[in-house]
């Protein structure tokens, strides 16, 4: 039985919609959508032999090959590297979804596997033994993620940081993280303007709960969008069908802890709404009905819905 929680008066008003003024956030930086095409040969041709041994050296490569890398690189180049440092993992088509917009299909394809595949060469970005839709779909089917020197490139830029795990992730793992990127994807093609959105672990939110007690709050995505002369909030779940209800419903009461520290409003003015995005209609209507039939969780704080059906949530008006 989850608890009554005493709320304070400012945050009894449920609404994670105000008006929009001059932009008060910027978009992920590199997730930009890229307006022109680039050349397929980087100024200056194909880099040379040393390079790209230096980068097959991986960690070994000295300062000064990374440095002249660096300056290779297009600005797709680096806009590709910060969608996997937000996302982790993504596959060729995802990739192709957000850097290669100004193209049509099938050059598209053709022009992002050749860009990867230069990449995956100097060793910037690297695949999994994974491969998603059947080894016989080729460089189509590989799951990317950041490389070695895609490591060191970003440490250039923003200083030492965890190095990634090599490891192989877990089916379970790997499909969610594809699953919060197509959601990012679904965001970007609306009837509205994505003015922010924000990945784990740049979403989260520490703050202190119920008794003092320390906790963090794990949205897959927090996301503002504008329509006409709005802006809404938005934390956003992503579930595929893995977890319990039970255990939905425990997070849907965490989301309440934190709306009862006031701290999200005080920095922003305004609660999230939280959208729970599930595989099917009738899993998305099971966890309505839980929802509604659980106390001190109120209705109007969450939506829940289906990927299709994710513009319409966008886009209901607010209670």
């Amino acid at each position: 039985m989850i608890t009554a929680l005493e709320i304070p008066q400012r945050s009894d008003r449920c609404s994670a919609r105000v008006a929009s003024g001059p932009p008060r956030y910027t978009a992920i930086p590199g997730l930009e959508p890229i307006s022109a095409p680039e050349s397929l040969r980087q100024p200056g041709g194909e880099s040379p032999s040393s390079e790209r041994r230096a980068a097959q050296a991986g960690h070994r490569v000295s300062q000064a090959a990374l440095a002249r890398l660096d300056r290779r690189l297009s600005d797709r180049d680096r806009a590709i590297l910060s969608s996997l440092r937000m996302h982790q993992f993504l596959t060729t088509t995802q990739l192709q979804r957000f850097h290669f917009t100004d193209h049509h299909t099938p050059a598209a394809a053709r022009i992002c596997r050749r860009v990867l595949g230069r990449l995956h060469q100097l060793r910037v970005i690297e695949h999994l033994d994974r491969h998603i839709g059947g080894i016989r779909a080729g460089s189509a089917s590989y799951v990317w993620r950041i490389g070695l020197i895609g490591d060191r490139l970003l440490q250039l830029h923003d200083g030492p940081s965890a190095r990634s795990r090599r490891k192989e992730p877990s089916p379970r793992y790997l499909f969610h993280r594809l699953a919060v990127a197509d959601v990012h994807l679904a965001l970007r093609d609306g009837d509205w303007r994505l003015d922010t959105v924000a990945a784990e672990p740049g979403c989260w939110r520490p703050f202190t709960g119920p008794n003092g007690a320390r906790q963090i709050l794990k949205p897959d995505l927090y996301a503002v969008t504008i329509s006409g002369d709005y802006e809404d909030h938005w934390f956003i779940e992503v579930d595929r069908a893995t977890e319990s209800l039970p255990t939905l419903l425990k997070k849907c009461a965490q989301y309440q802890h934190y709306r009862a520290s006031n701290q999200e409003q005080q920095r922003h003015g305004v609660f999230p709404r939280v959208l729970w995005i599930v595989p099917t209609e009738r899993y998305a209507e099971a966890l309505r009905r839980a929802i509604a039939r659980t106390a001190h969780l109120p209705t109007e704080l969450f939506r829940v819905c289906t990927v299709p059906s994710l513009p319409a949530a966008l886009q209901e008006p607010s209670a």
